[in-house]
């Protein structure tokens, strides 16, 4: 493996491998550039490494581990970045690396960071339930559930998520859970593991689990990618900011990037190489109309803004950034009868917290758990259409607990997401809410919800106002965005909704292929991490088949 500095400080990866100029990009051709750092781009350079192809990996952002050339460690343990402490994970927004990692051209929240919003999110790891693919006919034949079962199988073999992760075998500090606990099961909910019953998804609750192995954040910087630089057929390139595909009719000669200096540089295929976009939901649709893919509108709007776009002859008319879907959320505060608190993020921090430090030591304690004490799920029928909620449980002050309630699988409504002559992905459309049937049912499981917490025996009271119409209008982003550059078989040159077909290959190019959430034709039932990784270690054996 070579570490292909594009801009930045030799001292970064003096930990990763040999420093090479970026200027050595002009001599080298690659079977395969993946575009984006993310799990997905990560998950799939590795196995394209390991089948013998040459591959390169760019990623606009740094590292956020030592191992990776972040150097922002812990006071109290040089080994570990506050991005690799599971019990500062709640805290990530208010690190100082924060602002360096977040993507500053998306109106949504994405990460440009190495490892994208695995590095920085609150670890929630939901095993993906049979249903999400196999009901509404959203996914196309030969992406059902029998058919993704190996690859998240694969996925969980190296990556497999924990609700225990604890080395002495404790779950800490669970006022929380014990008061929850207690509310549900007199509801008639049940207790699950949402690890081992990943398809109990209506009325249980279950301890989180989360991306956590060895008791740091994992995710695919750690479980992938050290795979991937073992081998000399490997190249890992940051600060590396890909502006479009270079084509040349339907086939892609190489890509166009920007090196933290703001130099452009041209990194050639080989003659059979192949791109792999895997820039996020957020982001690809960006790669996609810079490179003459998508609506005419938004081409011209690439144009507009400075970017080398191809000849309009050359443009493919797909309907990218149409459909973008995402989980709206509803939060609810509760007052308990519990005796639980925040923890001291400052003190786990600059470490006088020595008692959970000593305990974390002997890979133990409350640092090793994440943000949420409990995950919940339900679900709805409303005209014949199925819908799923996930309940997200944290302590939110002394003794009050939020609720972070998202809309998940089986929510109907979508948006469009288009570009500005700034190089900026916005929002021009929604995704929330947009459809009478999601309001109708969303209202009716919250308003489920708070009659059994208002009532008189629960030893809950709810501090949000009980106002259902207020709670629907002050949604917020579950940040778990899909359906940018959709998968399926209607091909959206001919009028249909794809961008990809069941190949992961861009209609109408040879060599350009999708693989991160924006293909994703459904929303999943919880946090979306998962099923980012499970579709990306299926997409790269098609890609494979292919080659």
């Amino acid at each position: 493996m070579r570490f292909l500095q594009a801009g930045c400080k030799a001292a970064l990866v003096a930990a990763i491998g040999s420093l090479a100029s970026a200027s050595s990009f002009k001599n080298e051709y690659y079977d395969y550039i993946v575009v984006g750092g993310g799990p997905a781009g990560i998950i799939t350079a590795e196995r394209f490494v390991e089948a013998g192809k040459k591959v390169l990996l760019l990623e606009r952002g740094v590292g956020p581990t030592v191992a990776t050339g972040a150097n922002e460690t812990l006071p109290w343990n040089k080994d570990l970045t506050a991005i690799d402490l599971p019990g500062l994970s709640a805290d990530v927004g208010s690190l100082d690396v924060w602002n360096d990692y977040m993507c500053t051209d998306t109106e949504g929240m994405a990460a440009c960071v190495l490892g994208g919003g695995v590095t920085v999110n609150y670890m929630v790891f939901v095993y993906p339930p049979a249903h999400d693919f196999d009901d509404n006919n959203n996914w196309p034949e030969g992406w059902k559930w029998k058919d993704l079962k190996p690859a998240a199988e694969r996925l969980y073999q190296r990556n497999p998520g924990t609700t225990l992760p604890s080395a002495d075998g404790k779950h800490y500090d669970q006022g929380l859970y014990s008061v929850l606990s207690k509310f549900f099961n007199s509801v008639g909910w049940k207790s699950v593991d949402m690890i081992s019953q990943p398809d109990e998804k209506h009325q249980v609750y279950s301890y989180p689990s989360w991306n956590i192995k060895d008791q740091k954040r994992a995710g695919p910087v750690r479980t992938y990618l050290p795979l991937a630089e073992k081998h000399s057929n490997f190249d890992l390139s940051l600060s590396s900011k890909v502006l479009r595909v270079v084509r040349s009719g339907s086939k892609v000669t190489g890509v166009e990037i920007e090196t933290a200096s703001k130099k452009t540089k041209i990194i050639s295929l080989a003659h059979n190489g192949r791109v792999v976009l895997a820039a996020g939901a957020l982001s690809t649709p960006r790669l996609l109309f810079n490179s003459g893919i998508g609506p005419k509108k938004q081409i011209e709007t690439a144009k507009k803004s400075g970017i080398n776009v191809p000849a309009e002859k050359e443009w493919l008319d797909l309907p990218v950034g149409l459909g973008f879907r995402d989980h709206p959320i509803f939060t609810l505060n509760v007052q308990t009868n519990g005796s639980f608190g925040i923890p001291d993020y400052d003190a786990i921090l600059n470490g006088t917290d020595r008692k959970d430090i000593s305990l974390y030591g002997k890979d133990s304690g409350l640092l090793t758990q994440g943000k949420h004490r409990m995950i919940f799920f339900s679900s709805n029928e409303v005209n014949g259409q199925t819908r799923y909620y996930q309940g997200s449980c944290a302590p939110d002050a002394d003794s009050v607990l939020e609720i972070k309630a998202y809309l998940t699988h089986g929510a109907t409504s979508s948006g469009v997401l288009v570009l500005t002559s700034e190089q900026k992905t916005v929002i021009e459309k929604s995704p929330y809410m947009q459809t009478a049937g999601d309001r109708k049912a969303a209202a009716a499981f919250i308003q489920s919800l708070i009659k059994d917490i208002s009532d008189p025996g629960s030893g809950l009271e709810l501090t949000t106002k009980p106002n259902i119409t207020a709670i629907l209008s002050t949604i917020s982003s579950g940040n778990h965005y899909t359906t940018t550059a959709k998968m399926g078989t209607d091909d959206g040159r001919k009028g249909g909704s794809s961008v990809v077909d069941t190949n992961t290959k861009v209609y109408g190019m040879d060599n350009l292929f999708v693989v991160d959430g924006s293909i994703h034709p459904d929303l999943p039932t919880g946090n979306i991490q998962t099923t980012i990784m499970v579709i990306a270690e299926a997409a790269a054996e098609r890609i494979l088949a292919q080659h």
